[in-house]
């Protein structure tokens, strides 16, 4: 159990540090709103992961991976989501609000905590790739006869890599220093993230069983 215990955490952080739309989605929320933003795409995410591993449990992703009419769905409405993302970063305004003074601050254009956590929630619910992954986990690495406990233990420890590697991540790119390099570009940095969600959601639109 504990070999499993390790490869599993050795593939989920693997797997979060790829890019794609998850990456992609917390870097535009920390970098273009807030810390906080991030924070809660990440968390996000993380729960939308709970909801994968909560069904291929129960064993409903293989009646999803088998079926062609529910795979179809789930791909073109993540697709769907994804573009509309990028498209909305791409035609955003620059998310600096003019100051009113020479003196004030100027501020950055804020997302509710709530707008976040869907956001990050549905960008990874919604990619029928996230369901193949984990139905390939339980089904290569996790057996039908692994204790409930120790699938419990799994879960938790998929939730706290995935969250936590995109909370450092958010950390990391909204400290001070990083974030005043980076606002510099912000505006070139909003439209590539938004050219790689519309990206990825064509890909996904194309994606195959």
């Amino acid at each position: 159990m504990l070999a499993q215990f390790f490869t599993i955490g050795l593939l989920m952080l693997l797997s979060s540090m790829l890019p794609g739309p998850d990456f992609a989605l917390v870097v535009k929320n920390s970098v273009t709103h807030s810390r906080r933003a991030g924070l809660y795409t990440s968390l996000g995410v993380g729960v939308a992961i709970l909801v994968h591993i909560s069904y291929c449990m129960l064993g409903l992703a293989i009646v999803i991976s088998k079926s062609l009419v529910l795979f179809s769905i789930i791909k073109y409405i993540g697709a769907a989501y994804l573009i509309y993302l990028g498209i909305s970063s791409l035609m955003s305004k620059p998310n600096v609000i003019a100051a009113k003074d020479d003196n004030q601050a100027s501020q950055k254009t804020q997302i509710s905590a709530f707008v976040a956590f869907r956001q990050g929630f549905l960008c990874n619910l919604l990619n029928p790739k996230a369901t193949l992954f984990f139905l390939a986990l339980f089904t290569v690495i996790i057996k039908p006869a692994t204790p409930v406990y120790w699938e419990m233990v799994y879960a938790a420890e998929m939730f706290l890599i995935i969250t936590g590697w995109f909370c450092g991540l958010t950390l990391l790119l909204s400290h001070p220093k990083i974030l005043a390099s980076l606002n510099r570009v912000e505006k070139y940095i909003t439209k590539a993230l938004g050219v790689f969600l519309v990206g990825f959601g064509v890909a996904l639109a194309f994606i195959k069983k």
